[in-house]
């Protein structure tokens, strides 16, 4: 007879439910390291701004291009302000969602060491019967040849 866990719907649910979890945490990792490069590229973007609007003064700048400037550095610290609250909106979601993912995991282990505890009691009783059925056809050989 083979050996049947009692509790293998409620692992295989654990397993998924682990897995979901883990595939959350993954899309919250990856947008946190979507945000940090727009982040990059936005200091990128402003650096290179800032040079070229630096050789445009050098040259002469009317006023509407220094309003122009103005409003542009405004929207780039907005959209930097905009990036970083969601960026610490990424990390607060994925600590929460780190923990959750522990959770499931560790109760899935749990499952799982269950599982292999029965599975090797199990095996030992196989082997113990085995070897008193061993033991029996060895008796009863010896019984038969002392008979004759």
């Amino acid at each position: 007879m083979a050996f049947r866990f009692a509790l293998e719907a409620v692992l295989k649910f654990r397993r998924s439910r682990e897995r979901a979890e883990r595939l959350k945490l993954e899309a919250i990792v990856a947008e946190r390291a979507r945000t940090q490069a727009a982040l990059r590229e936005l200091a990128e973007a402003r650096s290179e701004w800032n040079r070229r609007f630096e050789e445009q003064l050098k040259t002469g700048a009317a006023g509407a291009e220094l309003q122009w400037e103005t409003l542009r550095q405004t929207n780039a610290k907005l959209a930097r302000s905009r990036l970083e609250a969601r960026l610490e909106d990424c990390e607060r979601r994925r600590e929460a969602q780190e923990q959750i993912f522990f959770g499931a995991r560790r109760e899935r282990e749990v499952l799982d060491d269950l599982r292999l505890r029965q599975t090797r009691a199990y095996r030992m009783e196989e082997a113990r019967h085995e070897q008193r059925e061993l033991d029996e056809l060895f008796l009863t050989r010896q019984r038969f040849s002392k008979a004759e």
